[in-house]
């Protein structure tokens, strides 16, 4: 009999806090997904149509902070020092209005709203805008969605 040979570890690139700290995070995803929501990856969300992304609530994720200097909007790794994200420049007016509504209580749709209300722009620019910057902060990992998606609405 071939004696077990000891598995190697599983190499994350985050320490086990902050692996402990993501998987506390899926829960709620989880919970939603059995009760009917959507499960999804990060990456897949550019591929999802516009009325699905329309009901996401984004939030930025609390393993960045978030910083102003230099005449820019930055996130920096919460868990280990590593450079800063450059997000934009403070210069910027719509990006940072934008970016200030990702708290995780409005949708992508009710954000362009008020956006779309607060610039004097139609909504599909609006929601555009809103789109586009939640999409490239995700790709990043800056900002995540609050709750999986319900059930598609029917």
């Amino acid at each position: 009999m071939t004696p077990l040979k000891r598995r190697d570890k599983p190499s994350f690139d985050r320490g086990r806090r902050a692996f402990l700290l993501a998987m506390l995070q899926e829960l709620p995803v989880l919970h939603g997904t059995l009760k009917g929501g959507q499960g999804f990856r990060l990456t897949d969300l550019s591929a999802l149509p516009d009325q699905q992304l329309a009901r996401i609530r984004p939030i930025v994720n609390p393993d960045y902070v978030i910083l102003v200097q230099d005449g820019a909007v930055w996130a920096r790794y919460r868990h280990r020092q590593e450079p800063p994200i450059r997000l934009f420049g403070t210069d910027e007016e719509e990006k940072q209005r934008t970016f200030n509504l990702f708290d995780g209580r409005h949708t992508l749709g009710e954000i362009g709203s008020q956006l779309a209300q607060a610039l004097g722009e139609d909504e599909a620019t609006a929601f555009s805008r809103a789109r586009d910057l939640f999409l490239d902060l995700v790709r990043h990992m800056v900002c995540v969605p609050r709750d999986p998606l319900g059930p598609p609405e029917g």
